[in-house]
């Protein structure tokens, strides 16, 4: 997002970024997991990095209750 006005600067007149910021909040490992293992291009490495991942979502629900996701989507409002 923060490079669409530069890629799409030339050909709209009018580049505009409306971000919508987030948090994704869960007191259960599994769907972090699920995720996470639903991108099998992490090859050999890929069941050391789920367990790892594992291990520390679940380090983080026992300590502060809860796993905090942030991230950062958002919309182009591009004009001629």
């Amino acid at each position: 997002m923060e490079k669409a006005p530069a890629f799409l600067g030339e050909e709209f007149g009018r580049v505009e970024v409306a971000e919508l910021p987030g948090t994704i909040t869960v007191r259960d490992p599994e769907p972090v997991i699920a995720h996470m293992a639903s991108y099998l291009a992490w090859a050999e490495q890929h069941d050391a990095t789920i367990d790892r991942a594992r291990t520390l979502v679940v380090d983080d629900i026992a300590r502060n209750g809860a796993y905090e996701i942030t991230c950062l989507g958002g919309t182009l409002l591009c004009s001629r």
